[in-house]
Formats: structure tokens, C-alpha cells, sequence
């Protein structure tokens, strides 16, 4: 099924025209043709089924047939603050991050960091709306512009948490995952290629955060945020 999304403002009649990315997604890439079947949905707990009355690149008209309230979130709000990757990988970490349910994505400058600026906040944010759609989530993730690990403490030192550390021994994951039941959010702080430094732990621990390990194996900067958003939600939320 075709899946796309508009906010609630376009979706005030029946008739219900689609402009800009989203038409030439339609026309270019999904080539719909009248009578084919689109599932709009809002962002806001409401999906609409619509039919194609025509379809060009600027413009897709489609007819809404039904409105319903729907809903695939998790009940548990996730924010993951993730060392900027380098190249592509950051792509990969935003689209496998909204796919397993997260909520808010925020890019973080660590000490280790190779990357120390970017551009490119659009494009991870066109990439959340296309996972969003594939996955059939009916709310797209917020990625909020790249704050240094200084920031995001300072912004979000009440939030509860973990940060994950590679010289961590003695606290595992799934063992402190236990103070977390019944919790409507959590935190996961995973950093860059080189991980977090020692400083920039005992910091996160002082604000609140919780350091833990992932395991006797050292997982890459993108493999770590998937593997920690699949137990979390196996484990706190709606995955299992």
C-alpha cells in the first residue's frame, strides 16, 4: 500500500491535492495512475484512504474515501542523543532509528567527534519522513538541529537515561533496564566512531545518566543505537 505523508491543514476536504516532493514522489517513483489506493496520514493519530484521481509531477488529486484514528507508536517515548557518524552512516542510523520507533533524534559534537559540523539536518529529516512512511508510522520522528554534548546535558539533565561506554565493566544493559519498568521515557546517549571519553561519561553520570555496556563486544557507531532501540522496545515497549 501506498503510504505518504501531509500535515492536517491540506486534509480539509475531500478533494485533496498533493504539490512538491510528494507529487513527484508519486508520479516519478510510484508511478500511480487513477484508481490506485493512497494511505495519507497526518502525523496526528488519524490515517485517510484515499483514491488517485489523476496524478502529473507537479500535482497528485486524490479523493478521500474514509478517515479513521490509528495508531503503530510505541507507548514509549524514546530520544536518541547519537555522536554524529561519518559518511552515510549517519543516513543509515536516522532511517533504522525511526523504523524501530524512536522518537526524537538528536545529533551530538563529542570530543571524538570527526564530524563537527553539517548541513545536513534537511536531508536526515526528508530521510525520518521516508522511513516514516515505509514503516507505516503514522508520526515522524523530531530531529532536532546538533547540539555538543556540553548542550544537550545542560537542556536535558532531568531526562532519565544511559550512556553507553565501552570501558564500562560492571553495569550491563539489560540488568539496569530493570529501574526503567513502567517508564513512559528514556534517553540513550551513543557516541561517534571513538565512543565517549572518560570526561564526557562522568559528566552524563553527574547530570543523571546511567553508564552501561552493551556487551563484551565493541560495536560500531551505527551498529550500537539499533541494537540498544531493539531491546529497549522488546523490553520497555511494543516490539516482541
Amino acid at each position: 500500500m501506498i503510504r505518504i505523508f501531509l500535515p492536517p491543514e491540506q486534509l480539509t476536504s475531500e478533494e485533496i491535492s498533493i504539490t512538491g516532493d510528494q507529487a513527484r514522489y508519486l508520479f516519478l517513483v510510484l508511478r500511480v495512475t487513477p484508481g490506485d489506493a493512497v494511505i495519507i496520514f497526518d502525523g496526528q493519530g488519524h490515517k485517510y484512504t484515499c483514491k488517485v484521481l489523476s496524478s502529473r509531477k507537479k500535482e497528485t488529486l486524490v479523493h478521500l474515501i474514509n478517515k479513521e484514528t490509528y495508531s503503530v507508536e510505541s507507548p514509549l517515548s524514546i530520544t536518541l542523543a547519537q555522536g554524529i557518524a561519518k559518511g552515510d552512516r549517519m543516513d543509515f542510523i536516522v532511517q533504522k532509528s525511526t523504523e524501530l520507533g524512536v522518537k526524537k533524534i538528536v545529533p551530538l559534537v563529542t570530543e571524538r567527534s570527526e564530524v563537527k559540523r553539517t548541513n545536513k539536518v534537511d536531508r536526515w529529516r526528508k530521510i525520518a519522513l521516508s522511513a516514516s512512511q515505509q514503516s507505516g508510522r503514522e508520526k515522524v520522528p523530531n530531529i532536532f538541529e546538533p547540539l555538543s554534548l556540553e548542550e544537550f546535558l545542560n537542556t536535558h539533565g532531568t531526562d532519565k537515561g544511559m550512556i553507553f561506554s565501552e570501558e564500562e565493566k560492571e553495569q550491563h544493559f539489560k540488568e539496569t533496564l530493570n529501574a526503567f519498568q513502567g517508564a513512559s521515557e528514556i534517553t540513550l546517549l551513543i557516541g561517534p566512531e571513538g565512543g565517549f571519553s572518560k570526561n564526557e561519561v562522568s559528566t552524563a553520570i553527574q547530570k543523571g545518566f546511567i553508564s552501561v555496556s552493551l556487551g563484551p563486544r565493541i560495536l560500531r557507531t551505527e551498529t550500537a543505537p539499533l541494537t540498544a532501540l531493539s531491546i529497549v522496545q522488546y523490553e520497555l515497549g511494543d516490539m516482541g
